[in-house]
């Protein structure tokens, strides 16, 4: 095995022993030792990579957030902002769920630990941020806005935190749906008022 490759497998090593040891004991309370003994390594191993563990979770979050504004994904929000007709919007609103919902399954254990009590108290907004950054860009781009129905802020926040909070809590079913089945409970989601989801007989 080439020198480049040991690296990357070690790295991934800490970077799973590092995700298990925090979704047990918490991030405040994890230790280098607890890192290294889950990912079968030494101290001196793990300080080859990383200067400690806020430098492992800094580039942990740092990869994911590349991931989700890298150019391709990116380009998957195009087709929804330049779609006209209901149908097309739907359709292009559907594949770009899909295909942002299929990256987060594949980190699913690494977001739902970031995000969830134990893991960065931050993450959340750190990701609320990059989303209202890859719209706000990509609406300008295309001469769009936010709706001025109600104050802008809030608009964001109801289009913004509703969604990432549905996307979490699918992270913690204990039976997620698919990332293809997912996409259409968001699509729903997005077309259901509130007071349409109570019934009474």
């Amino acid at each position: 095995m080439k020198h480049a490759e040991r690296n990357l497998e070690t790295e991934q090593q800490i970077k799973k022993a590092f995700i298990h040891a925090v979704d047990q004991k918490g991030f405040n309370k994890v230790t280098i030792t607890d890192i290294a003994q889950h990912a079968h390594i030494s101290r001196g191993t793990f300080y080859v990579h990383y200067m400690d563990k806020y430098d492992l979770l800094e580039k942990l979050e740092a990869d994911i957030f590349e991931k989700l504004q890298s150019s391709i994904v990116r380009e998957q929000l195009n087709a929804p902002l330049l779609a006209r007709s209901n149908e097309d919007i739907a359709t292009s609103t559907y594949r770009t769920f899909s295909y942002y919902l299929a990256y987060i399954d594949s980190e699913r254990e690494t977001i739902r630990v970031l995000l969830s009590p134990n893991g960065d108290p931050h993450f959340f907004d750190k990701v609320k941020n990059l989303v209202d950054q890859l719209l706000t860009s990509k609406l300008t781009e295309f001469n769009g806005h936010f709706s001025d129905v109600l104050p802008i802020s809030y608009s964001k926040e109801i289009s913004i935190t509703n969604l990432l909070n549905i996307v979490r809590h699918w992270l913690n079913s204990p039976n997620p749906e698919t990332p293809n089945e997912l996409a259409e409970i968001l699509m729903k989601s997005r077309l259901i008022a509130p007071r349409d989801l109570l019934v009474f007989d």
